[in-house]
């Protein structure tokens, strides 16, 4: 098995780390020097070392179109988010211009993979996200080595299968006799046999649910949990991060970035 397309959400405004300049997030160098790698060029490059050959960025005005320099045999292709104020879309709003985009992501056929920009992590992750799955469902990465935090999203379900994730859900009566199977990395693999159901459940979420356009991926993704789509795939020991504050981008670019690229180079 593979991972045929990537789409990476690189919309959002980013306002949690604005104070790190006017850059936006996903532009923003790894390791600090005005001139190093930034989220994106991470995962052009990995994607394309993992052999994903098609991946999609979907930007907003500020974003949209920025230069890469993907490898030989990928290709990368921006969709724009042409939302005037992105405080009225959510990241599964940037998924919807995706899916309805004319590059036919969601074509039946190809393992897709849909991320946040705004993420660091080694390599080995896509391997554990690759897996063969043997109900071949969807797949929601986790991290299962975290800290209790009503800050992050945390997956809670039974036997493997992702029942509910959320933000504040720990220890309520809303997960009573769930396990928490640890911190959701904003990474889900996309076979395509849920193709379809995944776009029905992004357009519902973008008509009918109570945040339409403000609605975030993973409430497209409780959607797919709903209908029993969602398996976990999860880690305890490969490097893994999200980047929304200022002391965490530097705490990134001192410490986990060194880190990160010490073993991706290893």
């Amino acid at each position: 098995m593979s991972i045929d397309k990537a789409v990476i959400l690189a919309a959002g405004l980013g306002n949690r780390i604005s104070n790190v300049g006017s850059t936006p997030k996903p532009l923003l160098p790894l390791d600090g020097a005005p001139e190093g790698p930034t989220f994106l060029d991470w995962h052009v490059e990995r994607l394309s070392a993992f052999g994903v050959r098609e991946i999609y960025l979907v930007g907003n005005r500020r974003t949209f179109e920025t230069p890469l320099s993907p490898p030989d045999g990928t290709r990368v292709t921006w969709i724009l988010n042409p939302t005037d104020d992105l405080s009225r879309s959510g990241s599964g709003h940037s998924a919807w211009f995706a899916w309805n985009s004319e590059h036919r992501i969601l074509d039946g056929t190809s393992r897709v993979v849909l991320m946040d920009a705004d993420i660091l992590y080694e390599p080995r992750v896509l391997d554990v996200l690759d897996r063969q799955d043997v109900r071949g469902a969807s797949l929601t990465l986790v991290s299962a080595a975290f800290r209790e935090s009503n800050e992050e999203v945390m997956v809670f379900g039974r036997e493997g299968h992702a029942l509910m994730h959320g933000k504040g859900l720990l220890h309520t009566g809303l997960t009573r006799g769930l396990e928490c199977f640890g911190e959701a990395t904003g990474m889900v693999l996309f076979p395509p046999a849920d193709h379809a159901l995944l776009a029905e459940a992004t357009e519902w979420c973008m008509r009918y649910s109570t945040a339409k356009e403000r609605s975030e991926h993973e409430d497209i993704t409780q959607r797919m949990m709903n209908a029993g789509r969602v398996d976990v795939a999860s880690f305890d020991d490969l490097l893994f991060m999200e980047c929304d504050t200022p002391d965490e981008y530097e705490h990134m670019t001192k410490e986990f970035y060194p880190r990160v690229l010490a073993r991706a180079t290893a």
